[in-house]
């Protein structure tokens, strides 16, 4: 879904500082506070996401800046551009014409007691949310996700994602059990739909129930989207996912992306820090072409940062249809897609089978794709079934090095994609009926440095790395 190519483009987007030009200033907005130091940005221009402050203040969470002290959500006043396309075409800026002031929002946490309270927090997606106790929503047939996903997003800071929820919840180690989703109301689903830069801490999960029938998801129990702007955070810390049941009948096409984990459908950037995911997933997927498919118990489509995170998952995937050439499916025992993974764990079972036609299949016993960045300090001993495909690729830690995104990486300052000190005590099991390739730790054996006409380079490394399966 070209995550990354956006970035490119979004560092293109900010109006930039000029010495002659208009001023704002910064009102923190509680007594005896103050203001910060004021801002000049050329006339007519938005303000860039890196001029934006983020203030603190004891007991409260900040919420953004308004154009009144009164803080209505109408007199918000967003940063950067909301731009579509590889070239930034702006759609949505709020440009700053004259000498202005701007006003801190400041929330006070709210306690979250009942799943009538939990539902409220669609009303106020800035809110600071705690769980106070236990919550059982295994009376809600079909969830509502908290927090919408726009079409527009992909190409947007997450300081445009307004439907998205962009507040706090702490889970204080309560747990929220028997979720169910059994019809998407959004694509991006969970707990939460989309979130950008927000915080969701100590929340356990339990018993979640994923049975649908559908298109174009990205499906996890605590999120379907998670999105994190430079300059800002977007972290899910301690949260413990347990017991998940998912069972799936997607049909792909040309240009439609899936995602089904045990957590988070997807990362655009944040950090997922010291939690676990248990459960399994049954998913038959069925169509004639195209398209792309995330699977792992973790994350699916990730660029982000993932730390000290366990998974157990049994995770089977038929092609129940052959699908025409074009199809690219990523499968790992922690995550489907990476960039950043340390000190991460994980275990249990992928059984993939059936007739796909002549897709490209990439299984990996801890990441299936790893985009650019690194690997280190991780072990799998996830056991790996491959039965009747004819086209595979496996390894015992990362299924492929992805050098079309590795291109990116390497746009951006990555000097080498690496895996360090990792460890493969898993099984894998290749009985396919065609071309399988599998190369131990990475399936595709370390590749040939990369290089461009334009001087971007990037070198690929594994170190100290073990393949010792069981027998």
């Amino acid at each position: 879904m070209k995550k990354l190519l956006l970035l490119l483009c979004a560092g293109l987007s900010g109006a930039a500082f000029a010495a002659n030009g208009v001023s704002v200033t910064f009102h923190l907005n509680y007594p005896d506070a103050g203001t910060l130091a004021p801002v000049t940005v050329s006339a007519g221009n938005a303000l860039p996401l890196a001029a934006k402050p983020h203030p603190e203040r004891e007991g409260f969470r900040f919420g953004g800046w308004y154009t009144s002290a009164e803080c209505l959500p109408s007199e918000e006043w967003l940063f950067g551009t909301n731009s579509v396309g590889f070239y930034t075409q702006p759609t949505d800026s709020m440009a700053v014409e004259a000498d202005m002031d701007l006003y801190a929002k400041w929330i006070a946490p709210t306690p979250v007691r009942t799943a009538e309270d939990l539902d409220a927090m669609r009303q106020d997606l800035k809110g600071w949310y705690v769980l106070e106790n236990d919550i059982d929503l295994s009376g809600i047939a079909n969830w509502d996700p908290v927090g919408r996903y726009e079409a527009h997003y992909e190409f947007a800071p997450g300081e445009w994602w307004t439907q998205a929820f962009q507040g706090c919840l702490d889970g204080k180690g309560h747990t929220i059990r028997g979720l169910s989703l059994t019809q998407l109301l959004t694509d991006k689903s969970g707990l939460f739909g989309a979130c950008a830069n927000c915080e969701i801490r100590d929340v356990n999960m339990e018993g979640t129930r994923i049975v649908l029938t559908a298109e174009r998801p990205y499906v996890g129990p605590l999120a379907g989207i998670l999105k994190q702007d430079d300059g800002c955070q977007a972290v899910i810390r301690r949260c413990h996912v347990t017991g998940t049941r998912l069972e799936v009948k997607t049909t792909n096409s040309e240009g439609t992306f899936h995602s089904f984990t045990g957590l988070c459908g997807g990362a655009w950037g944040g950090l997922i820090e010291d939690c676990t995911a248990t459960g399994s997933m049954d998913l038959d997927l069925c169509g004639a072409g195209g398209g792309e498919l995330y699977v792992g118990p973790f994350l699916g489509e990730a660029y982000n940062d993932t730390v000290g995170c366990e998974s157990d998952f049994d995770i089977r995937i038929r092609f129940s249809t052959p699908a025409a050439n074009g199809l690219k499916a990523f499968i790992g025992g922690l995550q489907a897609s990476a960039t950043h993974v340390v000190s991460c764990t994980a275990k249990g079972r992928i059984e993939v089978s059936g007739n796909p036609g002549s897709p490209e299949i990439y299984i990996g016993g801890l990441v299936g794709s790893e985009r650019y960045g690194s690997v280190e300090d991780c072990g799998s001993a996830v056991e790996i079934v491959e039965t009747g495909l004819p086209s595979v690729q496996v390894g015992g830690i990362i299924g492929e090095f992805n050098q079309s995104y590795g291109m990116i990486g390497a746009a951006f300052g990555t000097k080498a994609t690496e895996l360090l000190r990792c460890a493969f005590t898993g099984r894998i099991r290749l009985d396919g009926a065609g071309t399988e390739v599998f190369g131990e730790i990475n399936g595709g054996g370390k590749p040939e440095p990369l290089s461009s006409p334009w001087g971007i380079s990037m070198d690929y490394k594994i170190t100290d790395c073990r393949y010792d399966p069981q027998r």
